[in-house]
């Protein structure tokens, strides 16, 4: 896949709060910018449940929801997709919403909402430098999205990893072309102490430069990822922004 330059992930909504004065709620949803030296894009991966918490939390952090070019929902569950037809009434009409898997119920709302669906069941550049990985095979339908910094390496965003960690990140390395892991950032879906201290040592086995779990992510599995990983830990919650490259 395409390399950028940078990339800049701002976490609109999480079960914590990174950023004073932010709120939070069951859900996630992030903004995903990148860089290159002749063409900046914006996505949006996920828009949480609560679309006053996406709304109101934007509207502080100062995100451009206007510049939105695309939509990445990452599976069918209402705290990663529930505040979707809002959403779509601030972008563009017809702004493309890419899904895991055909879902009617989902589907009609986005259209009703003046968007358009389309169903990454393989991997596709759906912009310059962002890529879904397609349906992770594992489990609940599911897609990741992937970028390709430069002189870094994939970083790969999550939903709720439903498949499995394992699975999204070897299909991510298998969608993209890219071997080298440098960030994996999101919902993990696992709990407990040694589950979290097996992840860590995962993915230190991999040379993961930085992780931030969040959302569906125990407490414990957290303190086990970051016993591991140490200074390649970063907290997460809503109002967090991650640069690379």
């Amino acid at each position: 896949m395409k390399e950028v330059k940078s990339v800049r992930i701002t976490t609109i909504v999480d079960n914590d709060v990174w950023k004073e004065g932010l709120a939070s709620s069951w859900g996630l949803s992030f903004y995903v910018e990148t860089f290159t030296n002749d063409k900046n894009h914006s996505v949006l991966m996920d828009t949480s449940g609560s679309f006053q918490t996406f709304s109101n939390n934007a509207s502080k952090l100062g995100l451009n929801l206007a510049a939105i070019e695309a939509i990445l929902i990452s599976h069918w569950h209402g705290d990663h997709y529930g505040a979707l037809s809002q959403a779509l009434s601030f972008l563009k009409p017809q702004t493309p919403v890419y899904v895991p898997s055909e879902n009617s119920f989902g589907i009609r709302e986005i259209r009703r909402a003046g968007g358009v669906p389309v169903v990454c069941r393989k991997p596709v550049e759906f912009v310059d430098g962002l890529m879904s990985t397609g349906e992770v095979p594992g489990g609940l339908s599911e897609h990741s999205l992937l970028t390709n910094v430069k002189d870094k390496g994939l970083v790969v965003l999550m939903g709720c990893s439903h498949p499995g960690l394992v699975n999204v990140l070897r299909r991510a390395q298998k969608a993209s072309g890219v071997e080298n892991i440098y960030a994996v950032i999101g919902g993990f879906h696992i709990s407990g102490l040694n589950v979290g201290l097996k992840t860590g040592e995962f993915l230190r086995g991999l040379d993961v430069r930085l992780v931030s779990p969040c959302h569906c992510t125990s407490e414990n599995a957290k303190r086990g990822i970051a016993r591991i990983m140490g200074e390649r830990y970063f907290k997460n919650g809503s109002g967090r922004i991650i640069s690379i490259g």
